[in-house]
């Protein structure tokens, strides 16, 4: 058992009262025990001296018959011989008139007969006393002779316990009055009616009863022993029951307290506390962070509702004792924000929520509530407020120059596009007539030349066309509608295919979900994938391009791509693939001016998709876009 719970054991009330009866239960069955055991003694003797007087009764019923009868007459044997003390008794020994002979036994020599040959289930031993005996046998000892003085002293019984060849007796006595019958053979002995004339003394042994007594304490000390036990056990089961609730009880309690504790921390962490306003008594109770949030003493504290009220800030009392009440008026909770005035002028701001139990009669009678403390987040909200209105402000100026900057980089845009033409249309123009009207003063170089000449100014002509369109794409109106992207993409491929009659090109085109977004620019998109499909399988003696796309559950978007069989790229370069002007290969490879992908993912990007590509070298790419499914995305202002 570890020291926590050996003091929680020393400390249970439960182990104290359960030891306080174990002793107290200890101590009534000990008592018990000594009182029978002391009371045992006594009983013996009771019982002893009863079946003494009983015994005494019987002898002294027996001599009053005798003596009525004045003696019985028998036939004298060895056993009964006449009673020589009785010689001078008239009529001792008569005949009958058959001839029996008969000889008198008086009642005490019937008594002592009887004594000595019928002795009761005790062994009890009994006999007559008399201080002026006839036969010297009746002669009393010590104890006898000090009996019958008591008896002409006035004493009606006289017992002791005494020993007799070493076991203990109780020894009985009970006087003999003389009645007339006695005075036929004790006449002449001077005694008169009525006197004490002797005693009938009974010797009881003990041993049965304290043999008796000794089985009878046996079975008291096995019963108070099992008693005893069972009581203890009873005791300890109950006990450890009780230790066993009481130990649940303290474990409960610990974590209630432990819970309030970390509820309270809680609340101080979170500036939250908690009210209960009893409507039937008016009385408020607040947990310690109510106390923290209102900066005031809770000894000093009047826990009522027009207490709570005083502690809000004056231009705010109106208003919360106004929700209140239309709270509690309407049944419905109330969630406000108001400010708390402390006594050093400091202003706090607090969010309170509140709602109101009923009775089933409809009768309000408790209102429940938090104070949260949102000073700190009023402040940070009022900061955000004022970098927001300073970032709005600068945004609108950055903008303001951005579209200034803009439109000049869009008028430049132009003007260059415009003023690049002409010449371009002049050299290509100039070069052409040469050609033709000097083709044959010109050697194959200069023809060869003349080519190339022509050849780059168209690819410098394509290649303005391509920035200008790049350009507009980000200042082009997007207007948004569904429609069947596969009909688009099979239009577009059938477009691209006329363009180039003499390749063998296979399109495969699958589960296409239905689009939303621009189709013009849509088709943009496609054409341009389509068209560098084509124009990458050109090693191919057939160009496979598969157009396919699904609408994973889950997903808000749809997704679409273009994959070929063309010659692929590396994947360590698929950052480049989507910059304007950026090529994995020479245009002595493949022509082209690197604007397509970029036009792409501006396109995608406007919708509120996704682009990104997937290939290997020599083994083909793959193109994938997504576009939201539903409402179409919010487009940002632009900025020209």
């Amino acid at each position: 058992m570890n020291k926590h719970r050996w003091d929680i054991f020393r400390s249970s009330a439960v182990i104290h009262y359960a030891l306080f009866a174990a002793v107290a239960w200890m101590a009534i069955s000990a008592g018990s025990i000594a009182w029978y055991l002391q009371d045992s003694d006594r009983q013996v003797l009771e019982i002893a001296h009863h079946e003494a007087s009983a015994y005494i009764g019987k002898d002294l019923a027996f001599r009053a018959w005798a003596t009525s009868h004045g003696g019985v007459y028998v036939p004298p044997t060895e056993k009964t011989p006449p009673n020589p003390y009785l010689a001078g008794t008239p009529d001792r020994d008569v005949v009958t008139t058959t001839g029996i002979k008969l000889t008198l036994m008086n009642p005490a020599y019937m008594l002592r007969q009887v004594q000595t040959h019928f002795a009761g289930p005790f062994g009890e031993k009994g006999r007559i006393v008399s201080l002026r005996p006839l036969n010297p046998i009746n002669t009393p000892d010590q104890w006898e002779h000090a009996a019958l003085l008591r008896f002409e002293a006035g004493a009606q019984e006289v017992s002791a316990v005494d020993k007799l060849g070493g076991v203990p007796h109780l020894r009985v006595m009970k006087p003999i009055y003389t009645v007339q019958g006695c005075l036929k053979c004790h006449g002449h002995q001077g005694y008169k009616v009525g006197e004490v004339r002797g005693g009938i003394v009974v010797s009881l042994s003990l041993e049965p009863f304290y043999e008796a007594a000794s089985q009878t304490k046996r079975h008291l000390l096995v019963s108070h022993s099992a008693g005893w036990l069972i009581g203890l056990l009873a005791i300890g089961l109950v006990a450890i029951r009780s230790h066993r609730r009481e130990l649940e009880r303290e474990a409960a309690e610990d974590v209630l307290r432990h819970s309030e504790s970390s509820l309270a921390e809680a609340q101080r962490i979170a500036h939250l506390g908690n009210w209960e306003l009893d409507l039937v008594g008016n009385v408020l109770t607040r947990s310690p962070e109510i106390f923290r949030i209102f900066e005031i003493d809770p000894a000093k504290f009047g826990a009522s509702y027009e207490a709570f009220l005083a502690a809000v800030h004056p231009d705010d009392r109106a208003m919360v004792n106004q929700s209140f009440t239309e709270s509690v008026a309407n049944r419905q909770p109330y969630d406000i924000v108001h400010r708390l005035l402390m006594q050093d002028g400091r202003v706090k701001y607090v969010n309170e929520k509140c709602e109101t139990h009923y009775a089933t009669d409809g009768r309000p009678i408790r209102s429940l509530g938090t104070v949260h403390d949102i000073t700190e987040r009023q402040r940070a909200e009022e900061q955000v407020r004022a970098l927001n209105q300073e970032l709005e402000q600068r945004v609108a100026a950055r903008t303001t120059q951005l579209e200034a900057a803009n439109k000049e980089l869009e008028a430049f845009a132009f003007s260059v596009s415009h003023d690049l033409r002409a010449p371009l249309r002049a050299i290509d123009g100039f070069s052409r007539i040469l050609v033709e009207d000097y083709e044959h003063t010109l050697d194959d170089e200069a023809r060869r030349l003349l080519g190339v000449v022509r050849e780059n100014s168209q690819r410098m002509g394509q290649l303005i066309d391509d920035i200008l369109s790049f350009s507009r794409m980000s200042r082009r109106d997007m207007g948004f509608s569904d429609f069947d992207l596969a009909l688009l993409a099979q239009s577009v491929f059938d477009e691209q295919q006329a363009a180039v009659p003499e390749r063998r090109l296979l399109l495969k085109l699958g589960e296409l979900p239905r689009a939303r977004g621009d189709r013009a620019m849509i088709r943009q998109v496609l054409t341009n994938l389509i068209a560098n499909a084509i124009k990458f399988t050109a090693p191919r003696p057939e160009a496979l391009i598969e157009i396919a796309g699904d609408n994973a559950s889950g997903s808000d978007e749809n997704h679409y791509w273009v994959r070929d069989n063309g010659v692929g790229f590396d994947m360590q370069y698929v950052d480049k693939l989507f910059g304007a002007f950026q090529r994995l290969h020479s245009t002595e490879q493949f022509e082209g001016t690197g604007i397509g992908l970029a036009i792409v993912k501006r396109v995608v990007a406007r919708h509120g998709g996704r682009v990104w590509a997937e290939g290997r070298v020599n083994e083909g790419a793959a193109i994938h876009f997504t576009l939201p499914r539903g409402k179409a995305p919010e487009q940002p202002a632009r900025p020209w």
